[in-house]
């Protein structure tokens, strides 16, 4: 059985990673994999805070943008 929710959340949660890397911290010279893997547990969570901050913002101009589209 699939589950289509899971794989829909794992899949916007890696791409509002990636497309904020920058914004999250990632180095220029940096893979934004190989910087994950080497923060530690506590520098991960703030970034992963963070993303969390970021996507609730996108969600909020996604809303925005839908109803100003509506009028």
């Amino acid at each position: 059985m699939r589950m289509i929710a899971v794989e829909n959340l794992i899949i916007s949660t890696i791409l509002t990673f990636c497309e904020n890397a920058a914004e999250l911290g990632c180095p220029r010279d940096k893979d934004v994999d190989m910087w994950f893997r080497e923060l530690s547990h506590e520098e991960a969570t703030k970034v992963v805070e963070k993303m969390i901050e970021i996507d609730k913002r996108d969600a909020k101009m996604r809303k925005y943008e839908e109803e100003f589209n509506d009028v």
